[in-house]
């Protein structure tokens, strides 16, 4: 079949599949291990939350398998794995982000390729190439669904299944067109509704699970010959035609003409960002500009801030404008909770979410004073860059601005080796995991040399909430 013929849907799925074993540089690995150990912290945190121990339990009472889960004794199939782990992953809000996508890859890949991995005997550096790709195929379908695919369908779900159908089929063995039926098929049962927002409910971690265990499955059925729609994405009753008023169906194909990771077309993992905070990714402009009028003015803040103003991208007010957060995670998605926090304690933290931050006092005063605006030149910019400004005015007359256009852990504002193993201790801090630390991130470190992933994923049991 001629490329003039192909299908968007068949278009990229060849261009995965021609990628070459050593089609895959250093520098382009080594983003891949760190997202690996990214992706890690990040599940190992999870597994001592609320929703993790759910997770847990329902991982518990699964058949058994191959695939190591985490928080659960034995191994599992590669999809319950997949599942379970992408679940715990998309917990704590301090995966990584693409911001052209709006997708977090890490928490939907990577889960999908450790899963198949063990089922496949695949090696520490077939992983990374498949993390590589998968990256790749849910960053270029999330770039084209457009702004309005968001309003109402998180891209991590929607799109982060092709994903998770790349890096699974790329180590699963699948041929162009077996890649191009688990694009089909993952495509077609690919949901994520924004509803749960409303209620600050836990179904954001089963979307990253579920797209994860929709990948590795689509994946082994296009192994037995279960064939998948040919033009998933921009068909007239695809992905882009259900989901989206301003898709750029082109853009999933963009500059691939001469091959992936290539001059043309660079490997889009390259432009992934790392989470410091431990909020939804649409406060953390404002988070860092509040972490600079803070420097300037000083710590003690509590008795003397008068007004808060947040200027910033639509998408980021239509997704955190929650005034009058109520639980832990309604304040992860609260750009007036967070500034204030950061603002008051110069960190926006994991632990700093309890029912002791949400009903304090000055906490509560300072969130009260807090405005949000939307400025059409940062919205302009946005997905490309994801800004905000902040102006603090405090009793005595006092002023401070600071706008940020590339926050702490984007490409632009690197988060260091260093930085990331703190992250990465700091979240495993009080979990059973925590004594392991030494050796997961001494065997990450050599992930490229391994001959094996069997006894990667650290083993820990969690307390499980039954039933």
């Amino acid at each position: 079949m001629r490329v003039s013929e192909q299908t968007l849907t068949e278009r990229l799925a060849t261009a995965i599949f021609d990628v070459p074993a050593d089609g895959f540089d250093r520098a382009t690995l080594a983003h891949a291990q760190r997202f690996v150990l990214d992706w890690l912290a990040c599940a190992l945190a999870g597994t001592v939350t609320p929703a993790g121990t759910m997770l847990n339990a329902e991982g518990a009472e699964r058949g058994a398998g191959p695939s190591a889960t985490l928080g659960v004794p034995g191994g599992r199939d590669a999809e319950t794995a997949a599942l379970i782990n992408g679940g715990l992953s998309h917990i704590v809000e301090m995966d990584d982000l693409d911001r052209g996508s709006v997708v977090h890859p890490g928490t939907v890949v990577v889960p999908a390729a450790l899963a198949v991995a063990e089922q496949v005997g695949a090696t520490g550096t077939d992983v990374l190439a498949a993390v590589v790709v998968g990256y790749e195929a849910a960053i270029r379908v999330g770039g084209a669904v457009g702004r309005s695919h968001y309003a109402y369908w998180q891209n991590t779900a929607t799109c982060g299944a092709f994903g998770a159908a790349a890096a699974a089929g790329r180590l699963l063995g699948l041929d162009a067109t077996q890649l191009a039926w688990a694009f089909g098929n993952a495509g077609s049962v690919a949901s994520g509704l924004w509803q749960f927002n409303h209620d600050g409910a836990m179904t954001k971690h089963l979307h990253a699970g579920r797209a994860a265990a929709n990948g590795v499955l689509a994946a082994r059925l296009a192994v037995r010959g279960f064939t998948g729609a040919r033009a998933i994405l921009e068909g007239p009753q695809g992905l882009f035609a259900a989901t989206s008023t301003d898709a750029e169906p082109q853009r999933v194909v963009a500059g691939i003409e001469h091959g992936l990771g290539t001059a043309d077309s660079p490997w889009k993992i390259g432009g992934v960002s790392i989470k410091p905070h431990a909020s939804c990714r649409h406060t953390h402009p404002a988070v860092d500009a509040a972490l600079a009028v803070r420097r300037d003015f000083g710590a003690d803040l509590a008795d003397r801030v008068v007004g808060v103003q947040v200027d910033t991208y639509a998408t980021a007010l239509a997704v955190t404008d929650r005034p009058d957060p109520r639980n832990p995670y309604q304040a992860k998605f609260s750009l007036q909770y967070t500034v204030a926090h950061a603002l008051l304690h110069g960190r926006v933290g994991l632990h700093d979410f309890g029912s002791d931050r949400l009903d304090d006092r000055d906490l509560r005063r300072v969130m009260s004073t807090v405005r949000l605006d939307v400025d059409d030149v940062l919205d302009a910019r946005y997905p490309t860059a994801w800004a905000a400004r902040v102006a603090v005015e405090l009793k005595d007359g006092s002023t401070r601005v600071a706008t940020v256009d590339a926050p702490a852990g984007d490409p632009e504002n690197p988060v260091t080796d260093a930085a990331l193993a703190t992250k990465f201790r700091d979240l495993i801090a009080g979990t059973p995991y925590a004594e392991q630390s030494d050796r997961v991130l001494a065997s990450i470190a050599d992930l490229d040399t391994r001959p094996s992933m069997t006894g990667f994923l650290p083993t820990a049991m969690v307390p499980a909430i039954a039933g």
